[in-house]
């Protein structure tokens, strides 16, 4: 005979586990620290790299149409901003990467707790159906151990 409602959870833990397993993994490798600094070192990429190529479009657009009136204090002035800019940019993105990344871990933890709680069910059902199967005779020695 089937267990309804042992099916129902290992439907739900099936489901969650396909479906939002792998976006889940990390939370189980790494420790809050380690995932926020990981995703701290990879923000810090990301912007380096789109800063760049927005700030190389910016000069070559400048320079292209000033190029015959260029001097060195233009150039300086050109890469001081670009500097100022870029330490602002990239302080604000590493610190929104990491935030984003502690409330994923915070959520993506509460989640995997929320899974282990239906494994200790899903466990205790198991057992249940177990004990129910046994002979007669077979539980009252089970339980007299226990004692």
């Amino acid at each position: 005979m089937i267990n309804e409602e042992r099916v129902r959870h290992m439907t739900a833990m099936a489901i969650f586990e396909k479906e939002r397993g792998p976006e889940y993994q990390p939370m189980l490798r790494y420790s809050k620290k380690e995932y926020v600094a990981l995703h701290g070192w990879g923000g810090f990429l990301s912007g380096t790299l789109f800063f760049a190529v927005i700030y190389i479009g910016i000069v070559l657009y400048l320079v292209s149409d000033v190029f015959e009136n260029i001097t060195t204090m233009y150039v300086l002035l050109i890469g001081l901003v670009g500097l100022l800019f870029y330490a602002a940019y990239i302080i604000m993105h590493v610190y929104n990467a990491r935030r984003r990344a502690a409330k994923q871990y915070k959520r993506g933890r509460r989640l995997i707790k929320a899974l282990g709680s239906q494994y200790v069910h899903l466990s205790k059902l198991y057992e249940d159906e177990a004990q129910q199967t046994r002979p007669l005779l077979a539980r009252r020695a089970y339980e007299e151990l226990e004692d």
